[in-house]
């Protein structure tokens, strides 16, 4: 076989070596945490820069004032010069570049994106608010969004015949449907496979996945000790 007809790599197929940068956000959390977990599953080489958060104020002026973000927000994924944000179109993104995890068709790129683009974003966008240790937004986001969130994930679940969102196809909603369950601390729940069977059966398959098997014992090390 000619090298001319060789398969492209991860890489070739998005353009180049990216560079992700994100906070170390207890080592296994966060919303650029679900890039680090996807571009593991997909082959992707990265350069991982995880940022301290006593070094993130001098690094946002820097990204404001270059233009890279804006906002002054992360994750910021750079790839051949220019400058990518917000994590869920960065999935949709880099999925579509791989020709690979968006789904085969248009109902099923629509499906993906109704799980990852509202639900999913409705969760995240409640859990951020447990960032500043408010006990009260805590026991909202407990008893409030992640009931409600995790029973549409469930329900929509049953489209396909499983363990992922499109059935036995793996897509970028699958690794942010884990990603949450991480952040919350879902994972090791007893109540997890009583509650909601569906995404227990998810995350079981996505953390057997050999490239994310890999990644999630890669990562402990960044929990803090």
């Amino acid at each position: 076989m000619s090298s001319a007809s060789l398969p492209l790599t991860p890489n070739q197929l998005i353009g180049g070596t990216p560079t992700l940068t994100y906070f170390n956000v207890a080592g296994t959390k966060g919303r650029g945490e679900v890039l680090r977990l996807f571009f593991h599953e997909a082959g992707i080489a990265f350069v991982d820069n995880r940022v301290q958060f006593a070094d993130w104020p001098a690094l946002k002026a820097k990204i404001v004032a270059s233009g890279a973000n804006p906002f002054g927000s992360l994750p910021v994924l750079e790839l051949n010069g220019r400058n990518y944000t917000q994590s869920v179109p960065l999935l949709r993104f880099i999925a579509n570049k791989l020709r690979k995890y968006a789904g085969s068709n248009d109902d099923e790129r629509y499906f993906v994106d109704q799980v990852c683009c509202d639900i999913y974003i409705d969760w995240r966008h409640s859990w951020v608010t447990t960032l500043g240790g408010s006990a009260e937004a805590l026991k909202t986001h407990q008893t409030e969004a992640l009931p409600r969130c995790y029973a549409a994930f469930e329900f929509f679940l049953a489209k396909y015949d499983g363990p992922f969102v499109l059935g036995t196809d793996f897509s970028y909603a699958d690794a942010a449907l884990y990603q949450a369950l991480n952040d919350d601390g879902s994972l090791e729940s007893a109540s997890l496979a009583a509650q909601y069977p569906r995404l227990k059966a998810l995350a079981d398959a996505t953390a057997a996945r050999p490239n994310i098997a890999k990644y999630l014992e890669f990562r402990k090390q960044y929990i803090p000790k």
